[in-house]
This record gives C-alpha cells, sequence and structure tokens, in this order.
C-alpha cells in the first residue's frame, strides 16, 4: 500500500494527544466523584454509569479520526493499466533575428515584443508539440518538434539578434526551414506561425508560400513594428546605443513594417495575417484557428497505476462513527 498525499500523515500526531485528553476528561471526573463518595459505592449512587461505554466510545471516535487521516491521505493499492493518448498538431514558430529586430517602434524593440509573444503563444497550447526556426540570412532550427513546453521556453531566452551570423532576412529559408521539422506525412496537420517585420530582402517568398501550402502547410503571419517604422540602433557589447544604421549614402536606414508580404505570404497558404498588439490578441486568434484544426494522435503511452481506496477507509470511519454515536454512556 502507498499514500498519494503522504505529507498528510503527519495529521496522526494528533491522535496521541486525542488518546491523553480522554484519558485526562475520565480520571478528571472520577476524581471529583471520589471526593463526594467511596468508588464501592458508585454503583448505588451511580447505576447507570458506565466506565467501560466511556472508554469504548472514546477508543471508537479517536480510530474514526484515525482512519479518516488515513483515508486523506489516498491509500493505493492494486494496479491496473491505463492508456493515455495524446492528440495535437505539429506547430513550428518561425522567429526573426535580423538587425531590422532591434527597432525600437514598439517599445521595448521588436525582438523583446517578438520572444513574449512566442513565449504567450506555448502557454496556450495543449497537447499540440511545437518547433523553434530563428533566421535572419538563413534559417536555423533553435528547437526541434516538442510537447516538451518547458524546454522550449528555456530555448527562447537563448533567441537574440544577431544569433545567426548570416546577415539579411530571407524569410523563404525561413520557411524551408520550418517545412524541414515536419516529418509526418500527413499533410493537413502541419502550422507555421512566422513572426517578423516582413522586410524580405532575399528569396523568392511567394514560390515557396506555394510550395508550402502545396505540402499542407498553413501559414499565420504576426507583423512586428508599424509602417511608420523607427531607425534601426546599433548595440555596443554593453548593451549600449552607439549609433544607427546608415546605408551607403550615409542616409539613415528606416526600417518599416511590410504587411503586404505577410499577407501575401498569409493568402497563398489559406493562413491568416495579423498585426501584433499589446494585448496579443492576435495570438487568440490564432489558436482559435488552430483548436478548429482536426488533431492527430501524437502519442500514446502506457501508465501503470495503483488503484485509490480511500473510499474504503472512509465508509469504515463512518461506520465506527455511527456506532460511536449509538453507544450510550449510561446503562439501559
Amino acid at each position: 500500500m502507498i499514500f498519494a498525499n503522504s505529507n498528510i500523515l503527519i495529521l496522526l500526531i494528533i491522535v496521541p494527544i486525542l488518546v491523553f485528553s480522554i484519558w485526562i476528561s475520565i480520571h478528571k471526573k472520577r476524581r471529583l466523584l471520589a471526593k463526594f463518595a467511596n468508588a464501592n459505592l458508585w454503583k448505588y449512587l451511580l447505576p447507570n454509569m458506565s466506565v467501560i461505554r466511556k472508554y469504548i466510545k472514546g477508543f471508537l471516535l479517536i480510530l474514526a479520526i484515525s482512519i479518516l487521516i488515513l483515508a486523506s491521505a489516498r491509500p493505493q493499492w492494486g494496479k491496473k493499466l491505463q492508456i493515455v493518448e495524446r492528440r495535437g498538431i505539429d506547430i513550428v514558430v518561425a522567429i526573426d533575428v535580423s538587425k531590422s529586430m532591434l527597432a525600437t517602434d514598439i517599445k521595448p524593440n521588436r525582438i523583446t515584443r517578438a520572444k513574449d509573444a512566442l513565449s504567450a503563444f506555448i502557454d496556450g497550447l495543449s497537447g499540440d508539440r511545437i518547433g523553434i526556426v530563428t533566421f535572419a540570412g538563413t534559417g536555423f532550427v533553435q528547437c526541434p518538434l516538442t510537447s516538451d513546453y518547458s524546454a522550449a521556453k528555456m530555448f527562447i531566452k537563448l533567441i537574440d539578434v544577431g544569433l545567426i551570423p548570416t546577415p539579411g532576412t530571407n524569410i523563404a529559408k525561413a520557411i524551408e526551414k520550418s517545412l524541414s521539422l515536419f516529418t509526418d506525412e500527413q499533410q493537413k496537420y502541419r502550422v507555421i506561425v512566422l513572426i517578423t517585420d516582413g522586410e524580405n530582402l532575399q528569396g523568392n517568398i511567394k514560390k515557396i508560400a506555394s510550395e508550402s501550402a502545396k505540402d499542407g502547410a498553413i501559414i499565420y503571419c504576426i507583423g512586428v513594428g508599424t509602417s511608420e517604422g523607427s531607425p534601426i540602433p546599433e548595440i555596443a557589447e554593453d548593451g549600449s546605443i552607439i549609433g544607427y544604421v546608415e546605408d551607403k549614402s550615409h542616409n539613415l536606414v528606416l526600417s518599416k513594417l511590410d504587411e503586404t508580404t505577410l499577407k501575401d505570404i498569409a493568402r497563398l497558404t489559406h493562413g491568416a495575417y495579423y498585426q501584433m498588439t499589446p494585448s496579443q490578441s492576435e495570438l487568440k486568434e490564432i489558436l482559435k484557428h488552430i483548436n478548429m484544426i482536426e488533431k492527430k494522435k501524437l502519442e500514446s503511452k502506457k501508465f501503470t497505476r495503483y488503484k485509490e481506496q480511500y473510499h474504503v477507509f472512509t465508509l469504515l470511519a463512518l461506520f465506527l462513527l455511527v456506532m460511536e454515536f449509538l453507544i450510550w454512556e449510561k446503562k439501559g
């Protein structure tokens, strides 16, 4: 026999205290009676009094309390085989780590807000597998598909601008790398969430989006930034801003959210486009769409579990309490 809530067993410490209290109470009454009459005369003066019944009632009460404590600790014995089937879909989130994600048109900057959104998105999942791809001039698998959400969120902490040495922004490579994580031949269970400012500088984005749709991938795009844009800061090793990115003519480069590209990707893959908001309402919408997709069996596990037996102890304790109630302290 094992106890699922073994910490509750510490309450059994009150049992000897109750035993002592009842013993003190009975003997205190006997001492009071002894002041008025000799013990040999009690059976004549108090013919209905029964000390034995008092002890029996006290014993039944203490035993019932002890058994109720054991019941609360959830005693278990007898094994049973349980099969747990987990259903869901495979989701890959591709997050932009190009230099433009340092822009501060949304506070504190685009990359921080993107990481916060990714973390919140994972919090909203249930049963699905999640993978993470980071991209700039090329794509990189940050986290393979996993159902361990805590592990996935640990990988988020490592994401930062400059993580990928290849400069630029190649959304096509990001989608290609995301597709490489899907190993299942069933095409209706694939979702890609693209978090980027949309400034695609390389690759044939429409071609790869069309091919993704043929492979059964649905792409939801989250635009990070604003149409007004902002300069891209140059960050020193200590985190301080030492200047802003300029073009070859020494003009300040203004990074703007390119919604057109992201809307095209979403349209071609039967997904949807959302601009990132402070309330993160776009995440709720994407999760709502994902929950409408038919789930597949991702994993089946067999567990050997002990059977709960607390009801046996509870019924026994109730029986003892009823017995205690029915026994009168007085004879007759």
